[in-house]
């Protein structure tokens, strides 16, 4: 496999800052240049802007409250700037970065079944791919054996898991001591934490578990359980990890959600060092120690269409949670982050979905240089549909391409010395700060998910962002600019459902167990293994689950976030267009008068053509007329209702 030659790469034992080179002057091609001062360059811009004022033209306010500066200089940078694997850890984690150990690619595999999933596993790792995501299905990550769901939730939405034997089948064949394993659970994770430890018995897994209820209640609106009552559950994994297995997480931070609400930066970065520090505090009072905490949770965080704001994003991740666990008195290495990254949601598109790729490819970029540990990339079609082996190979490849293309696993740290990137990061991670004291003013996450705090900062700056994108200030490629009207929609392959489900509830009932499981007045660590030693035996989810949570049909709620796609609204428009040309035979026609020669109603009638047809319009797009008669005779042939002049503007 790919990760194995990573053995091969020299490693440093210590680092030796490099010494400075200096030219002389006679050999510097510059030095007969003369430096320019920022009050020159700002004068010849002020002269090229006639008249226009320079810090309306030239400054520009980001959602997360910064303004950015045409050009930044030495003189920004007013602060130390450390070394990789040093101090806040703003420039990484470790003193060699990627060069030393590459980031994981860390795809998602696309199964509903145990089998279906070793398959597709097997063939992606051989492929490049050095970790494993694993999605569960709703029924699995509420803790509900497959023959005790329904048709059309098991396998629908993910890996559908409900005994060991699953496990057994699904990993069949990869090496799990080589491979990093990382599942994301819902309002449960001990249930599916035992019968993967059962299945993979002796071997000392990494990455880890992102259990993460605040972020599921804040999602759903709603937690099956008292909040407790899950503290308790991840107090049991995370404390049988630190003994067993420390090299997989128990706890989970994960921001997707609020991303894919319309969340800044700032917002996403306060929302998780809240949601950590909430985790920690509960396992601190059920008597574990910050150094064995610490090093437990798991943080996944988007990658954005905001190139250097994503970048700041991530490396300002590392100073704030440096500085949280520095304020639990934690060791410098528990202060290190542990970071996976994923594409976002938010920014993609139905129409035109092979624009995604660049999307998703820029995304992968920025990830890169801001230093994650693990990322996956979502194939262009995972909105729409399943995706297919084309755009998992795609998705794949990119990470690769910047792996053994790009060569970018041979810099440290790409970012480091950019005074844009690190006066921007410096920036970012004091505003999340802020926002992040706000929150536990409120009282913490919990407390400021409850009064509604959180959603509504969140649904303000989401709002801020439609507002641009509805007056086109942000551009959407193929959606609300350069819509094209003749593609084909991608197909969406038949659910089978009725055949999975089936499938399923027949292998599990013939694999579990009917005992029930008891754990007694065990906590902890001790509880957990309980809960592996029933596993063994053969206990599905359900009885492991019910013998954790003994807080019945208690529920937790909140106000839900409101997460969609940023321009769905625009898709909604686009579709009642195609409907209505399915029944009629045309879409809504749009005649553009455009009068005269070329030159005098070019710019008009293209800004108008683009205007209606990412909503769906037929434009009737004339050469020019000479006369108004002209165009009014060709317009009542046209069939269209309404008409749009297009013209100089003597002509109004």
């Amino acid at each position: 496999m790919r990760e194995e030659n990573n053995a091969l790469r020299p490693r440093a034992k210590t680092f030796n800052k490099p010494k400075q080179r200096v030219m002389k002057n006679e050999n510097n091609l510059f030095a007969e240049f003369k430096p320019s001062t920022y009050e020159e360059w700002k004068e010849a811009s002020e002269k090229l802007l006639k008249g226009a004022p320079f810090d309306k033209k030239m400054y520009s306010k980001t959602p997360e409250g910064i303004v950015l500066r045409p050009i930044y200089n030495k003189e920004d940078i007013n602060f130390e700037i450390s070394l990789p694997g040093y101090d806040d850890y703003v420039r990484g984690t470790t003193v060699e970065g990627n060069k030393g150990s590459p980031w994981k690619i860390d795809q998602q595999i696309y199964a509903s079944t145990p089998k279906e999933f070793n398959k597709l596993a097997l063939d992606a790792l051989n492929k490049g791919q050095t970790a494993l995501e694993i999605k569960l299905d709703c029924p699995s990550s509420r803790g509900i054996d497959a023959d005790k769901s329904e048709e059309g939730k098991v396998g629908c939405c993910g890996l559908s898991v409900s005994t060991k034997k699953d496990f057994d089948e699904a990993l069949k064949g990869i090496e799990t001591d080589c491979v990093e394993i990382n599942i994301s659970t819902g309002s449960r994770a001990a249930d599916i934490a035992a019968i993967l430890y059962a299945s993979q018995k002796g071997k000392k897994l990494s990455g880890g578990i992102r259990f993460d209820p605040i972020g599921t209640l804040a999602k759903r609106g709603k937690l099956d359980r008292k909040l407790d009552c899950a503290f308790d559950e991840m107090f049991a994994l995370a404390s049988f990890n630190a003994k067993n297995m420390p090299s997989f997480g128990a706890i989970g931070v994960d921001t997707m959600p609020y991303s894919s609400s319309g969340a800044s930066a700032v917002e996403e970065l306060a929302i998780a060092m809240a949601t950590a520090a909430a985790y920690l505090r509960e396992m601190l009072a059920r008597g574990m120690e910050i150094d064995e905490a610490a090093p437990l949770v798991r943080f996944r965080m988007s990658l954005g269409s905001d190139f250097f704001m994503t970048i700041a994003k991530l490396r300002a991740a590392r100073v704030l949670w440096a500085k949280v666990v520095e304020a639990f008195e934690g060791s410098e290495d528990s202060r290190k982050i542990r970071l996976n990254v994923s594409t976002a949601t938010y920014n993609k598109t139905v129409y035109d979905p092979y624009v995604n790729m660049l999307r998703t490819a820029t995304e992968a970029f920025s990830g890169v240089i801001g230093g994650c540990d693990s990322m996956t990339v979502a194939p262009f079609d995972e909105i729409i549909r399943k995706p297919d082996e084309f755009s998992s190979r795609i998705s794949r490849n990119q990470q690769i391409i910047l792996q053994e293309e790009c060569n970018l696993t041979d810099v440290i740290d790409p970012a480091g010395g950019s005074y844009y990137v690190e006066t921007l990061t410096k920036e970012v991670a004091a505003k999340s700060w802020e926002f992040f004291v706000k929150i536990e003013a409120e009282g913490g996450i919990v407390k400021a998910l409850e009064s509604g705090f959180v959603q509504d900062a969140i649904a303000a700056t989401d709002e801020a962002k439609k507002k641009l994108i509805d007056t086109r200030r942000s551009s959407i490629v193929g959606t609300n600019n350069y819509a094209n009207l003749g593609e084909k929609l991608l197909e969406k392959p038949a659910c089978k459902c009725a055949e999975i489900f089936k499938e399923r509830a027949a292998e599990v009932a013939a694999s579990k167990s009917d005992e029930k499981v008891e754990i007694g007045s065990a906590k902890g660590a001790e509880a957990f293994e309980k809960l592996v030693e029933a596993a063994e035996r053969g206990a599905g989810i359900s009885a492991l689950s019910a013998a954790m949570c003994k807080c019945g049909s208690a529920e937790t709620s909140v106000k839900p976030l409101h997460i969609h796609r940023a321009v769905e609204h625009f898709e909604a428009l686009r579709k009642a267009s195609a409907d209505f040309k399915e029944k009629t035979g045309s879409g809504p026609k749009i005649f553009l008068a455009t009068m005269g020669p070329l030159v005098q109603h070019k710019i008009r009638a293209d800004f108008i053509r683009g205007f209606f047809q990412v909503g769906g319009f037929d434009v009737i797009y004339p050469n020019g007329f000479q006369t108004p008669e002209e165009a009014a005779k060709a317009f009542a042939e046209s069939g269209a209702k309404y008409a749009v002049i297009c013209s100089t503007g003597d002509m109004f």
